[in-house]
C-alpha cells in the first residue's frame, strides 16, 4: 500500500473511484465526484494535500483538503481547514484503509501548519483519527442554532493550543462554498454525470434523505397506507398464505384496513412493493417477540414476513429481508434477531438461511391463534 500526491493523469480515475465510493450512501446517487471535479480549480483547494492511495497498482483511495473560515462573534474571520470527500473503493472498505489514508493526510497537514480541522461525518469512524464534537471547542455549525450539539459536526486541533494562540474562544464554522456546486449548478452536474456509465439510484437506510423507504432494483420497502387495504385483503385472504406464516386469513377489506391502522402503523413494518406493478405484494417487519412464545433473549425483536402466493420462489422475500437487516444494522443498536418457521414450511427457512440466520432448535406453538396447535417450529437467530 502506498500513498502519494494525486497527479492530473489520475483525475478521471479518482472521480470514478469517488463516484463508486459514495453512490447511494448519503442520497440516491451522489454528487461528491462532481465536487471533486470542480474543486481542483477552486482557490480554496490545497493541491499539496491531495492524496491518492494505491494497492497492487490500483487506485483505491483519495482525500483532498481545502481552506475554510471561522467567523468570530465580532465578525472577524479566521482561517480554518477541512477535508473531503475522502473515498475508499467499495471493495476495500471496512479493512482499515480509510483510517490509514486519513492519518497519513492529517500528519502531512500538521507539517504544513494546518492547526484546526472542521468536518462533517460519522463520529463512530472519525473518533479513531482524533475527531470529536466541534462543540467542545465552542465552534458552532453555520446552519444550526448556537446551542445545538450537532452530532455530525466534528473538529480536531491538529496543533495543540492553535485556537488559543489565534485568539479563538468561540466561532461559527463556514464550509467552503465549492462543496455545494452540484446544487448551485444542477444542469452542469447532470451533463457531467451523463459522462459516466449509468448506475441505479436507490433510497437506502442511512441516507440523509431517508424517509423510511428502501429499495433494490425491483422492490420497494415502504410504510403501509390505508389505500393498500384492498390489495392487502386480496393477498392476505388466501388460505395458503397466512397459516404458513402463523396468522389466520383476513376475512374482509375492513379487517385488512384495521391491520394497517394498528399492527402495521409503526416505523418497523413495511409493505413490500413490486416496482413492475406498483402494488404491495407482501409484508416485512420486526417487533416485540413476547407474543410468539419463541425463546427470545431479553429485548430481542422478532423478524417476520410473508409474500403473496403468485410471487413465491422468485427470491423477493430474501431480497426484502436483506434490505430490512441492512436498515437494522445501520439505524438501530439491535444486536440480534429471532425468527422461526413452521417445519412444514421449509421455504421460509431457506429465506432466513440466505440472510444469515442460523437454526437454534425447535419448539411447539400451542395457541390456536397461530393456526394449528402443536405445530413444530424451527427457531432461527441472526447475530447482527
Amino acid at each position: 500500500m502506498t500513498i502519494r500526491l494525486e497527479t492530473q493523469a489520475d483525475y478521471r480515475e479518482v472521480e470514478n473511484l469517488t463516484r463508486e465510493a459514495f453512490w447511494n450512501v448519503y442520497r440516491p446517487g451522489c454528487t461528491e465526484h462532481f465536487v471533486l471535479n470542480q474543486y481542483r480549480s477552486n482557490p480554496d483547494f490545497i493541491p499539496e494535500l491531495d492524496f491518492v492511495m494505491e494497492e497492487d497498482g490500483h487506485l483505491i483511495g483519495h482525500v483532498m483538503f481545502s481552506r475554510a473560515e471561522l467567523i468570530l462573534p465580532d465578525g472577524a474571520k479566521k482561517s480554518s481547514w477541512t477535508f473531503g470527500p475522502i473515498s475508499i473503493h467499495p471493495d476495500y472498505k471496512r479493512k482499515g484503509f480509510g483510517l490509514k489514508l486519513l492519518q497519513y493526510a492529517l500528519a502531512e497537514a500538521r507539517k504544513r501548519g494546518v492547526g484546526f480541522i472542521c468536518m462533517e461525518g460519522n463520529i463512530d469512524f472519525y473518533k479513531h483519527a482524533g475527531f470529536g464534537l466541534a462543540s467542545r471547542f465552542n465552534i458552532r455549525y453555520h446552519d444550526f442554532p448556537e446551542e445545538a450539539d450537532v452530532p455530525f459536526f466534528l473538529a480536531q486541533e491538529l496543533i495543540p493550543g492553535w485556537l488559543k494562540a489565534n485568539g479563538i474562544e468561540e466561532a461559527t464554522y463556514c464550509p467552503p462554498g465549492g462543496y455545494f456546486v452540484a446544487d448551485e449548478n444542477p444542469e452542469a452536474f447532470e451533463q457531467y454525470e451523463a459522462s459516466f456509465p449509468p448506475k441505479e439510484k436507490l433510497r437506502l437506510p442511512g441516507q440523509l434523505t431517508f424517509d423510511g423507504v428502501m429499495e433494490t432494483g425491483r422492490i420497494i420497502l415502504r410504510p403501509w397506507q390505508e389505500g393498500d387495504a384492498a390489495i392487502l385483503y386480496k393477498w392476505a385472504s388466501d388460505p395458503d398464505v397466512g397459516p404458513r406464516a402463523g396468522w389466520p386469513p383476513h376475512k374482509s377489506v375492513e379487517e385488512s384496513l384495521d391491520i394497517i391502522r394498528t399492527v402495521f402503523h409503526n416505523d418497523s413494518n413495511w409493505a413490500i412493493e413490486l416496482k413492475e406493478t406498483g402494488q404491495a405484494i407482501g409484508a416485512m417487519g420486526f417487533g416485540p417477540s413476547c407474543e410468539c412464545n419463541l425463546p427470545a433473549r431479553d429485548g430481542e425483536p422478532l423478524a417476520g414476513y410473508w409474500i403473496a402466493k403468485p410471487y413465491w420462489n422468485r427470491g423477493i422475500c430474501t431480497e426484502a429481508l436483506k434490505l430490512m437487516i441492512e436498515y437494522i444494522r445501520k439505524s438501530t443498536d439491535i444486536k440480534s434477531l429471532i425468527s422461526g418457521h413452521f417445519v412444514d414450511n421449509p421455504a421460509s427457512g431457506r429465506v432466513m438461511q440466505k440472510c444469515g440466520f442460523l437454526p437454534t432448535g425447535e419448539t411447539v406453538i400451542d395457541e390456536t391463534q397461530y393456526m394449528g396447535a402443536g405445530r413444530p417450529i424451527r427457531v432461527m437467530r441472526l447475530q447482527l
